[in-house]
């Protein structure tokens, strides 16, 4: 009795000194880190992109082509989760890592066959071996290690959480890993809606994948690939691993509605080399990309249909203007400001524009309607005005990241939208107009909300407001357009549209205070346009698109500034009105600001007349529309001097207009004789009597103009670029 009771504190002891080495043991493995286990914990997916309505679009294969989803462990259903534990492991929930009865009854009927016709792998064993694969044949000794790495497993993991990543980890054969992709390859559907049957099913292939009798039926998807694409390259561009369900914002359903409307242009206008077309939808409200067309087709690989036109960079021309004009507004200008349509350079910068697209000069002419005609000169006058680096860290706050680095290279041209930016640029930067001056964040995922907060301010508010009401104005439109029903939404809505290289790039933007639509046609070959096609076609597709959005989405009238009012003016001065004024218009001017009273107009022999100021007299004299050289009265009492253009200067020649327009008007005065002839580079012009006025075709390259008059000459040394 005696031994008995001094034997039991002895056994108590070494069992507590037992417990306490299996304690320390789990605790050492617990707390033993490993590099392997956390790579694979962290290891990429195939992502699944959705649309904004839940429609799959695409899964991303990895890059060695296998297919990989994740599912978390609640979302595959419990008759497959059964159906493996019952498979693979019935005793799953009961051990730790390592069923010492299964290894048992494994050994013997293994060494009474003489051969391996029994395993003892639980899933927690067969998860070690997938996340440290085997080395070698099969022994004793890597047994055991998988063992131990089992139990290292249960002691880093629950249950659940080995159960999920066995699933989503379990190779199929044929490129397939984890039960989601084997479900979807084989039985084409999510693995929460397998019947039991195809449950059981799944479950017998892992054990002899080789021998599975399943083949693959499902049609992977491949829809908005563009767009897809796009937000696969931001991911990487970040480092960042995408995640394995991704909801996009963009509607699928538009979006082959947008190609479509782009495929019928294109098919209409496809012996005018016009091969390409994209677009892009933003939702205001939200910054969510709604549609993202690449181009009509990904698949037509004759006109390179993989190049994503959203996102590649091109000449917007005429588009950009916008951006200058709110400037000018915040540097001062305003809507009733005149600003000058006629030949002129600009000192050292030199750059000239010789036409519009009306194909004259127009003198003097208001602020709204240079920008509503989208006329070439006020533009130019307007970025000599305000600077260059002024412009450019404008168009930096509005998001144009694609102009950054080109200052060196970037002259007055940029006026003309001369530098290379993406749609998805103009797009979020027109949007500032209808969204009030702010600046949205792009929303490439769906959104679920109408946050502003951390929206940029591009523009004063009053500013985006009156801008809506230049580019809605159809009367000051009509200078360069006429009257397009393009334009004439039964909504409020604004547009701009813009051409550049020879029509290589046809542009056009449109917006609502919900939407903003860019449209961009022309072709990847970089050939050359043929015929007098315009911004027209893609501003078909624009309102198109917008007539399809406000179906639904609807529009609100843009609002009033606040700090404007609407005054009458004379319609050619921008200034108040005399009894002379012929034309009277309605515009708007700061509120408190003051102007002065016109002088431009007067009443002669009961005749009105127009006295302009001098920067327009040589206009006004010659009113150099093309054509012929303009008559009038000479100057012959000073020596032969060339007027224009002066020697040295530098000129841009203007991509966006036919070449058979582009003239450079040269003027000359003084000279003893009544008439001069005029050579250019050597090669005889023309004669001019009384005022001497050529005009001659402008091409690029470095020009020599020599006049002569009587026994005097006079030359003039420029440059086109």
């Amino acid at each position: 009795m005696h031994k008995s009771r001094r034997a039991f504190p002895l056994l108590l002891r070494i069992l507590l000194a037992v417990l306490l080495l299996v304690a320390v043991f789990f605790l050492t493995l617990r707390l033993l880190p490993s590099r392997t286990l956390s790579d694979f914990t962290a290891r990429q997916y195939s992502s699944r992109f959705y649309d904004r309505d839940g429609k799959l679009l695409y899964i991303m294969p990895l890059e060695d082509g296998l297919r990989r989803e994740y599912y978390p462990l609640d979302q595959m259903g419990t008759n497959l989760v059964q159906a493996f534990i019952d498979a693979e492991d019935k005793n799953f929930r009961r051990h730790f890592g390592v069923n010492l009865f299964s290894l048992v009854r494994a050994a013997v009927q293994n060494g009474k066959e003489g051969r391996v016709v029994s395993g003892a792998s639980t899933i927690t064993m067969q998860l070690a071996r997938i996340i440290w694969p085997r080395k070698g044949r099969v022994n004793l000794l890597v047994k055991t290690k998988e063992a131990l790495l089992a139990v290292y497993l249960e002691t880093k993991l629950s249950k659940d959480e080995i159960l999920e990543l066995y699933l989503n980890s379990v190779p199929f054969g044929q490129q397939i890993e984890g039960v989601g992709s084997a479900a979807r390859s084989f039985f084409s559907c999510e693995p929460a809606s397998l019947s039991p049957e195809q449950c059981l099913r799944l479950a017998e292939i892992p054990r002899r994948p080789a021998d599975s009798q399943l083949e693959k039926s499902f049609v992977y998807p491949s829809l908005c690939m563009h767009f897809v694409n796009h937000v696969i390259a931001s991911y990487k561009e970040a480092k960042q691993h995408i995640p394995p369900t991704l909801e996009l914002a963009i509607d699928s359903s538009l979006t082959s509605h947008a190609e479509f409307l782009i495929q019928k242009k294109l098919e209409e206008y496809k012996e005018a080399r016009i091969h390409n077309g994209a677009a892009i939808v933003l939702d205001n409200r939200t910054g969510e990309v709604l549609v993202w067309a690449g181009n009509a087709s990904f698949d037509d690989d004759a006109h390179s249909g993989q190049i994503d036109g959203v996102s590649v960079r091109n000449q917007p021309g005429s588009s950009m203007k916008p951006f200058l004009y709110a400037l000018a507004m915040e540097e001062g200008f305003s809507p009733s400001s005149v600003l000058p349509d006629i030949q002129q350079d600009f000192g050292s910068s030199g750059v000239y524009v010789p036409l519009n697209f009306n194909n004259r000069y127009n003198g003097p002419v208001r602020f709204r309607t240079a920008l509503a005609s989208s006329l070439n000169i006020p533009a130019v006058y307007l970025l000599h005005e305000l600077g260059l680096k002024n412009y450019m860290e404008r168009l930096y706050l509005l998001g144009f990241d694609s102009l950054r680095g080109s200052e060196e290279g970037t002259g007055l041209s940029l006026a003309l939208g001369s530098s290379e930016v993406t749609l998805e640029e103009m797009a979020r930067a027109f949007s500032v107009f209808t969204n009030d001056g702010l600046l949205m964040d792009v929303s490439y995922t769906k959104a679920g909300g109408s946050s502003r907060d951390g929206w940029r301010r591009a523009y004063k508010s009053d500013t985006a407001r009156v801008m809506c009401d230049i580019l809605t104005d159809e009367g000051a439109r009509s200078l360069g357009f006429g009257h397009a029903s393009v334009f004439d939404t039964p909504y409020p809505s604004i547009f701009k549209t813009g051409t550049s290289n020879q029509f290589q790039n046809i542009i056009a933007l449109g917006s609502t205070t919900s939407y903003t639509v860019a449209v961009w046609m022309g072709n990847f070959e970089g050939e050359t346009v043929i015929g007098e096609t315009g911004s027209s076609i893609p501003a078909r597709v624009v309102r198109s698109l917008l007539d399809e959005l406000t179906q639904t989405g609807g529009a609100a009238n843009f609002k009033q500034p606040a700090s404007y009012r609407k005054v009458r003016l004379c319609a050619l001065s921008g200034l108040l009105p005399t009894a002379s004024c012929p034309s009277v218009i309605e515009e708007y001017v700061g509120k408190g600001s003051e102007i002065a009273t016109c002088s431009w107009h007067y009443i002669e022999n009961g005749r009105v007349k127009v006295h302009y100021p001098s920067e327009y007299q040589h206009w006004a004299d010659s009113r150099n529309f093309l054509g012929n050289s303009a008559q009038g009265t000479g100057d012959s009492q000073g020596p032969l001097t060339i007027t224009y253009p002066r020697n040295g200067a530098l000129f841009i020649y203007d991509a966006s207009l036919p070449a058979s327009v582009q003239y450079l008007s040269v003027t000359a005065v003084g000279g003893k004789e009544k008439s001069a002839s005029l050579t250019l580079d050597g090669q005889p012009v023309g004669n001019a009597s009384q005022v001497f006025s050529w005009n001659i075709p402008l091409s690029r390259g470095f020009h020599v103009l020599t006049v002569t008059c009587g026994t005097e000459r006079a030359v003039s040394e420029f440059e086109v670029k």
